[in-house]
């Protein structure tokens, strides 16, 4: 059987051959509507292109490579969903990667997908508050979840100093005075820029430091550890600056007889739902991933589209509140 090629796929939908080059290698080019036609036209007729054929003839993949972090937090799972809708609206193709906190790694995967001439490049660095692009600006990429006013690229993130003041804010609101966090002893921006929120709507606030804050455990140890302090040291307000955290925290204090929100509220601060299982509802701030991968596809597309005009920006995402039964008990 002969092989359908491109001229056969614009016969069939009816358009130039240059229409259906354009589909493949720049698609921003082609309206949504001869989108659709040559798409239907390729399914038809089972017309698979060469991708390798179009690099070497000096085109880009309509593909955009995703850099996560890591795969073990719903944020990265809301994002690769945000990306994935926006990509394919934009006629774009989407590859996903995981560096697992790993900076070499990372930049291994951005250097693979340079080297197969993506269209465009998301990458979610690791959490440090000292990270920097490590790698030329030849290809429009897009920086998400984090925010820095050396990094040259667009970027994506959430408002983390808000979400401290949202949260801090909250426990005012409901009468309680004596607020504990719990946070991590790495330097993670995210985390640095939610106390740094906390504080400066209650400076009186207590920081507990834990060694891992994506394991309940740690959450788990410290609400014991607050839970066990005498009655006028014992807080009436815990922030856990990870909703992981903030579970093992709800288990912690629970153990130890009291209750939660009456004896002790506590609340997570990152939107993460999976670690929302446990007992009681957990208040948080709303989830926001999906917003943030959309809004990096824009960006992206944006560059792409007026390379000429494009300016690099830093959109900021803000924080919402949701309230649950951990910090709500029904009596303010």
């Amino acid at each position: 059987m002969a092989r359908v090629t491109i001229s056969d796929v614009a016969k069939r939908a009816g358009v130039a051959m240059g229409t259906v080059s354009n589909m493949l290698n720049h698609p921003e080019k082609v309206r949504p509507e001869t989108r659709e036609i040559i798409s239907r036209a390729i399914k038809e007729l089972g017309f698979v292109p060469n991708r390798n054929a179009s690099v070497l003839a000096g085109g880009r993949n309509p593909v955009f490579g995703l850099v996560l972090t890591g795969l073990d937090h719903a944020f990265s799972l809301q994002v690769s969903q945000g990306v994935y809708d926006a990509a394919r609206e934009a006629g774009f193709d989407l590859m996903i990667t995981s560096a697992d906190n790993d900076d070499i790694l990372a930049n291994h995967y951005v250097d693979y997908f340079r080297g197969a001439r993506m269209s465009g490049i998301i990458v979610e660095p690791r959490p440090g508050a000292d990270w920097r692009p490590d790698w030329p600006d030849d290809i429009p990429t897009v920086v998400l979840d984090y925010r820095s006013d050396s990094c040259d690229l667009c970027q994506v993130c959430a408002d983390n100093v808000q979400a401290g003041v949202v949260a801090a804010e909250h426990a005012a609101r409901i009468g309680r005075r004596r607020v504990a966090v719990i946070s991590a002893s790495d330097d993670i921006q995210s985390l640095n820029d939610r106390w740094r929120g906390i504080r400066s709507v209650a400076d009186h606030a207590e920081i507990i430091n834990v060694d891992d804050w994506r394991n309940p455990r740690s959450g788990y140890e410290a609400g014991v550890l607050l839970a066990e302090r005498d009655d006028d040291m014992r807080p009436d307000f815990v922030i856990a600056l990870t909703d992981v955290l903030a579970a093992g925290c709800i288990d912690g204090v629970l153990s130890r007889g009291y209750s939660v929100p009456d004896d002790i509220a506590v609340m997570g601060c990152d939107g993460n739902p999976l670690a929302w299982g446990g007992p009681i509802p957990m208040t948080t701030i709303e989830p926001h991933g999906y917003e943030m991968g959309r809004a990096a596809v824009e960006l992206l597309v944006d560059e792409i589209r007026h390379a000429d005009e494009h300016r690099h920006t830093v959109r900021t995402i803000p924080s919402r509140l949701l309230i649950r039964k951990s910090t709500d008990s029904g009596r303010h």
